[in-house]
């Protein structure tokens, strides 16, 4: 059992940067006795609505204003003494708090990894490494810096390939990454250097199979909670992009062992995801990268095992017990992104991909009554009835929109 801190019960949480694994942190949080503060800047996936945020607070962006989004947050802190923890739920804001951790109040905990642990395994180039150095298999890689270096990369590594940003948070070329098989496709998507905020791209070789994310809690480097997600459908259609059903899985024996591997090449202490391409025809396994953050489809996690509550007590400075399995978890229960889903629909409507829209959207009805849902639940239903009304919502007139998105 682990033992409770106890020294942040009963605390006001600031919890920013959000997607749709915020309702899942409101919930395990407000479970543990916290009272939850959500920082936003506009648009937040509605975690706002949710019955387990009681309070509602301008934040600037953490990606777009870093250091407004620092200024912020600090006189919050300054303002409300009864904020003691800060709670960062996507990549951009987890490793900004990484980089400035010194500029937030000392007793302030935050619920993350160690900083460097954080950014360490942000920069997919420098993570890769250390993955070779603990054993894993990684593909081969190279580095850009401008689009002339791209496009000696590609030429390089050859087809099929990935693109994938080196650090930024940010979408590349409108999509999570640029998956390529041939230059036609390659030449048709990259016509210059993305539009986004990108400093580096990393272009690797393209092994097929479905992604397998490990969401662990480790301490000095020890697992203490792990569970496998396999990512069944994605929102491409294809097997990259974000997850819209994903499966928990057997433990892969391999995938077990290069946990444990890396999880003490690190001394990770925290929350983390490594994430694998399992080909399911060869069965070979590549290791993609790491998240030092929680995974979006966390719901999934938390139906199995109270994976939040346990990696915040370590934040807080409770101790963990280390006497059972830390693979101990219901498999093959699913998780279903219905509005991701429906996003799915409209790609394959445009690319006039009919056979697989009309085998997608026939599934849906089944997958909505047989897995848990990311975003709806029936005891907190009115963020995800907010969130496929968004369209209607954020062309109603200001009033009634500032009521379901504040306005900061």
């Amino acid at each position: 059992m682990e033992q409770e801190s106890g020294s942040l019960s009963m605390s006001s949480i600031l919890v920013i940067d959000h997607n749709r694994a915020s309702l899942a942190v409101a919930r395990a949080l407000s479970g543990m006795g916290h009272r939850i503060v959500a920082g936003v800047s506009g648009y937040c996936d509605y975690a706002n609505l949710s019955r387990f945020v009681a309070e509602t607070l301008p934040v600037a962006d953490t990606a777009d204003h870093p250091d407004r989004a620092m200024s912020d947050i600090a006189a919050l802190c300054a303002r409300r003494t009864d904020i003691r923890g800060i709670f960062a739920v996507d990549e951009t804001g987890t490793r900004l708090l990484a980089q400035r951790r010194k500029e937030l109040p000392r007793q302030l905990c935050v619920y993350a990894a160690r900083p460097e642990n954080v950014l360490q395994t942000v920069h997919k180039d420098a993570m890769s490494g250390i993955a070779e150095m603990a054993g894993l298999p990684v593909a081969p890689r190279i580095t850009a810096g401008n689009f002339t270096e791209l496009k000696a990369a590609v030429r390089e590594i050859g087809f099929p390939l990935v693109v994938r940003a080196v650090e930024s948070n940010h979408d590349l070329y409108g999509r999570k990454a640029l998956v390529c098989h041939d230059q036609q496709a390659f030449a048709t998507i990259a016509t210059d250097w993305p539009r986004e905020d990108h400093q580096q791209l990393m272009v690797q070789r393209y092994n097929a199979g479905y992604r397998h994310n490990v969401c662990w809690v480790a301490a000095e480097g020890k697992l203490h909670s792990a569970i496998e997600m396999k990512v069944l459908k994605t929102t491409t259609g294809g097997r990259d992009g974000y997850g819209t059903l994903v499966e928990t899985a057997e433990p892969h024996p391999k995938l077990r062992y290069w946990s444990h591997r890396l999880a003490e090449a690190l001394s990770y202490h925290g929350m983390g995801s490594p994430q694998f391409l399992v080909d399911p025809v060869t069965g070979d396994i590549t290791f993609l990268e790491f998240n030092p953050r929680l995974d979006a489809n966390i719901r999934l996690a938390e139906s199995v095992m109270p994976y939040i509550e346990t990696a915040a007590r370590l934040a807080e400075g409770g101790t963990l017990d280390f006497s059972s399995d830390p693979w101990t978890y219901q498999r093959g229960k699913r998780l279903f992104w219905a509005k991701g889903e429906n996003q799915t629909l409209k790609t394959l409507n445009a690319e006039a991909r009919y056979r697989e829209l009309l085998a997608r959207a026939a599934m849906m009805p089944v997958h909505s009554l047989t897995s848990v849902h990311a975003l709806f639940s029936w005891d907190d239903p009115m963020p995800a009835l907010a969130s496929h009304l968004n369209p209607l919502i954020s062309r109603s007139p200001g009033l009634v929109r500032e009521h379901f998105i504040p306005a900061v």
